[in-house]
């Protein structure tokens, strides 16, 4: 059976058609959906929004974990806006969800948080020279609360917390900040946070029973040009600190007080899910060997994923790496899961512009044309994809993750 059949299939049983789940069972899915911004929530003909609800709205779900989402504050990006917070409540009325039958995770991120404006008093919202030199030099970030983390939870909250000015040094006093570099070569300061975005955790009731949730969107395990970059260390520290949040320990002693954050306890239900930013089979980032360690306290939606994320061109290879993640407690089990990543379906056509327009008419009606640069030539190429994979690449250089899960 054809790969891209078989995904239609796994997809399709995954969707609104089926029969009203069984009591205990709870329905995720979580989406790392690409710099979704202000403007882009505010527009209606943006098409990468339109790709968005394609996938999102087969979905009967319970939970639904979005990274990268502007938390609006007045004047950010632009003196123009006025809003403080309403961008998840105008993100669920995109998707044709009703806000009032959800309950809300959304904090700001510290993302941005010391960036600069523009001489207009606006910040830049596009990636250029000059925009990298204005940008926050220490959490990265355009504009204050740019990549953000949210969350739509069908059921009520007994508990809400984000943690985001945690000092880094508070939680390991050896992580020794100051001897990494910003990117203008500048050390970085010994009271930067944890965090580069925050680190959220609520407790919801689901059928009588308290369900511990945490959404985290690390900060990526990559230099980005930096040979200095602090990022290796810590997306590994912030992944210990999730470790030993979630299970009391990791490998140093913490002397952080716990009880400071709502409790959770060997039988405590629990769901970790987000984009963790480290790949958990490379085995020379630490990230991913923390993560490793601890998928053996929490479970994976899945054993072996696949890619979660991949490069945003078109070309016949991109380059793809595990980042997202669903880890749960050993007593809640899984019916179903997946990772919502179609077939590509790749057919080249050349490079020659009349070689495509004459493709084009036997198989435009089923497939997508694109355009893409390739590496050995560097030049502009032409292929056929699925409609499906198109979608997807629209909506985001991450694929969501989805699973339904019973509370044993």
């Amino acid at each position: 059976m054809p790969s891209l059949l078989i995904f239609l299939l796994v997809f399709a049983s995954c969707t609104k058609n089926l029969p009203t789940p069984d009591k205990n069972q709870i329905t995720v899915l979580h989406f790392n959906i690409k710099e979704l911004t202000t403007a882009k929530i505010n527009d209606n003909k943006d098409d990468q929004l339109k790709a968005v609800k394609k996938i999102i709205a087969p979905f009967q779900f319970d939970i639904l974990s979005i990274n990268e989402i502007q938390y609006d504050l007045p004047g950010v990006p632009s003196l123009k806006n006025k809003t403080k917070g309403e961008n998840l409540t105008k993100f669920a009325i995109r998707m044709g969800l009703k806000p009032s039958n959800w309950s809300q995770v959304f904090a700001p991120a510290n993302t941005g948080s010391f960036a600069k404006r523009k001489s207009d008093g606006n910040y830049y919202v596009e990636e250029s020279a000059i925009a990298r030199e204005h940008a926050d030099p220490v959490n990265y970030g355009l504009f204050p609360a740019q990549y953000s983390t949210a969350a739509l939870i069908k059921a009520p909250l007994r508990e809400k917390v984000s943690i985001n000015k945690l000092k880094w040094i508070d939680f390991n006093p050896k992580a020794k900040p100051s001897q990494y570099k910003m990117p203008n070569e500048q050390s970085l300061p010994e009271e930067m946070t944890l965090f580069d975005k925050n680190f959220n955790h609520v407790v919801a009731n689901f059928y009588g029973k308290d369900v511990h949730l945490i959404f985290f969107h690390t900060v990526p395990s990559y230099h980005f040009g930096n040979k200095f970059t602090p990022n290796y260390k810590r997306n590994a520290d912030q992944l210990k600190f999730l470790e030993w949040y979630v299970t009391g320990k990791t490998d140093f002693d913490v002397s952080l007080d716990r009880t400071q954050w709502p409790a959770i306890n060997k039988d405590s239900y629990v769901m970790v899910m987000g984009d963790l930013n480290a790949d958990f089979q490379q085995k020379d980032n630490p990230g991913g060997f923390v993560l490793k360690r601890l998928m053996k306290k929490l479970k994976p939606w899945l054993e072996n994923p696949g890619p979660t994320n991949e490069s945003s061109d078109f070309g016949p290879n991109p380059f793809q790496l595990t980042l997202d993640y669903l880890l749960i407690s050993q007593n809640i089990s899984i019916s179903d899961a997946a990772v919502l990543r179609p077939e590509s379906g790749f057919e080249a056509l050349g490079c020659a512009k009349a070689d495509m327009i004459k493709a084009k008419r036997n198989i435009r009606a089923k497939r997508k044309i694109i355009d893409y640069i390739d590496n050995k030539t560097n030049k502009k190429c032409y292929a056929a994809v699925s409609y499906e994979y198109f979608n997807a690449k629209t909506a985001s250089d991450h694929f969501p993750i989805y699973a339904k899960l019973n509370l044993d």
